[in-house]
């Protein structure tokens, strides 16, 4: 059949556009014709290209009428109903907070699906559907993706890792490296908003002893052979086991209040480290590869497809209606985003001002101190700074003509009242404030040809001279002469920003 996925962006490795990502590779594989509406394509496309997926930005670009149209996201799924007038949709809904999941109510959306068995639910109920009405689809995983299962070893677990929580608030994050401490336990994060982002997790994953995940980041932990924790802020979960995996499934191992959920502390550490059996932590993995594997998943999704298409075909008139309610609906959705983004700019506003207000009188004093410690110095910090700087380098900028400390001094009159070595300046902060080391010498675009430089703070001074070192002045001649040939043009436009 031929398959439309829809989605808002694809341009980072996880989330639903990762979702998307994998299930339009595995229904092509299946020998469906398979292509991606996005209005926000980004490097996603790339590996779908490579798979021989198609991904459009432009819905009147999709070159056939697709069978069944797969939806996720709210505003994509709509501009696809609008132009495939007489084509049925799966929406797929993977939560019901973000806004741009809503599902909306068209008459060209026969059936909805979602990860969990409570948000299916939830859904019916929002959507005043009939108890079965949405289907449900377990988040899944591709076994031969994730091949490499760790064995879990009996003992004190000894690493951990917070896993997919990309929001999780630095306070309980410290709650929990405390409760990991106290237990001999070392925590690191990973794709969190203080950690490295890394989108391989089949690769790391099975490093760990405990994973603390929720939804997606929880199955794949948990067919990597991890022990894993279900934790959301200020709520802990029970270490997922043989006996309570139904349960938790059901709330897509994620904590929820009023439900088995407790605070972030050493005692509910020590309660979920009371569970940890190498064994049941082996038939776990066992059962997540098996039932939430990626095949499953597809085959469940065809006869969703198959069920969606063997419905009457939509009257154009009840679609035109449709697409109508849904545009109101959005009209008043968008107005209320609005307000709310005013609302919480004047919230922000209103507190940096008091807070600025409150912190003025002191960072006044602050600045006072420094400046008087700056004046006492004075010299010797120039002497000390200037020592720091290996000789050779020193020298071999000197020579090589780039650098004018007279230049340099007169066009930034801040440094001399900083009473620090200009070239020494130049090397640690100007060459990454934009000021130029010479009037012969484009600090700034060095800096755009070679961003790499401005990461890894290296002036485009100590690139050359150190190049010149370690390959011969054959590196820092073939430099001289390019840099030679842009130093009329240099002149010229340097005089002219000094004129206007």
């Amino acid at each position: 059949m031929k398959v439309l996925l829809t989605q808002r962006k694809l341009m980072d490795f996880h989330g639903t556009e990762l979702v998307t990502m994998e299930l339009a590779i595995a229904l092509k594989k299946r020998g469906h014709e398979v292509a991606v509406f996005c209005p926000r394509p980004g490097d996603i496309t790339n590996a779908l290209a490579s798979n021989d997926v198609r991904t459009y930005d432009q819905i009147t670009d999709v070159p056939w009428q697709p069978d069944v149209i797969h939806a996720h996201h709210r505003l994509p799924a709509l501009v696809a109903l609008s132009h495939f007038v007489e084509t049925p949709c799966v929406y797929v809904c993977h939560g019901l907070r973000p806004w741009p999941e809503k599902p909306p109510r068209h008459p060209q959306v026969k059936t909805y699906a979602t990860t969990s068995q409570k948000l299916a639910t939830t859904m019916a109920v929002t959507l005043r559907l009939s108890q079965g009405a949405v289907h449900v689809v377990p988040n899944f995983v591709d076994p031969v993706r994730f091949s490499r299962v760790r064995s879990p070893k009996d003992g004190a677990p000894k690493r951990a890792v917070l896993f997919g929580q990309l929001s999780f608030p630095e306070p309980e994050v410290e709650k929990l490296r405390n409760a990991c401490r106290d237990h001999g336990i070392q925590l690191e994060m990973i794709r969190h908003n203080s950690g490295p982002i890394r989108f391989t997790p089949e690769l790391f994953l099975p490093d760990y002893d405990i994973c603390f995940a929720i939804g997606r980041s929880a199955v794949e932990a948990m067919a990597c052979g991890c022990a894993t924790i279900p934790i959301v802020p200020q709520l802990g979960g029970e270490l997922i086991t043989s006996e309570n995996f139904d349960d938790w499934a059901h709330i897509n191992f994620s904590p929820r209040h009023f439900t088995s959920a407790a605070q972030l502390d050493g005692e509910w550490l020590s309660d979920q480290l009371g569970r940890y059996d190498p064994a049941d932590i082996a038939r776990v993995a066992q059962r997540v590869r098996a039932n939430n594997s990626i095949d499953h998943a597809v085959e469940r999704f065809e006869e969703i497809y198959r069920q969606a298409m063997a419905e009457p075909a939509c009257d154009r008139r009840e679609v035109d209606a449709g697409l109508t309610r849904e545009l109101n609906r959005l009209a008043v959705d968008a107005d209320e985003l609005w307000e709310e983004g005013l609302r919480a700019k004047a919230a922000d506003v209103s507190v940096s001002a008091a807070v600025l207000e409150r912190h003025s009188e002191g960072l006044s004093e602050l600045l006072r101190e420094h400046r008087a410690l700056l004046n006492a110095v004075g010299s010797k910090q120039r002497m000390l700074d200037a020592s720091n700087l290996a000789l050779p380098t020193r020298k071999a900028i000197e020579r090589s003509g780039l650098f004018c400390a007279d230049w340099y001094l007169e066009n930034n009159p801040d440094v001399v009242g900083a009473s620090m070595d200009p070239l020494l300046h130049y090397l640690k902060f100007g060459a990454f404030e934009g000021r130029n080391p010479s009037p012969y010498f484009d600090n700034e675009a060095f800096l755009q040809a070679h961003p790499h430089l401005r990461t890894l703070r290296i002036s485009p001074l100590e690139f050359l001279v150190q190049g010149a070192m370690e390959e011969g002045s054959g590196f820092l001649k073939n430099w001289m002469w390019r840099l030679s040939h842009g130093t009329s043009r240099r002149l010229k436009l340097l005089s002219r920003r000094k004129a206007g």
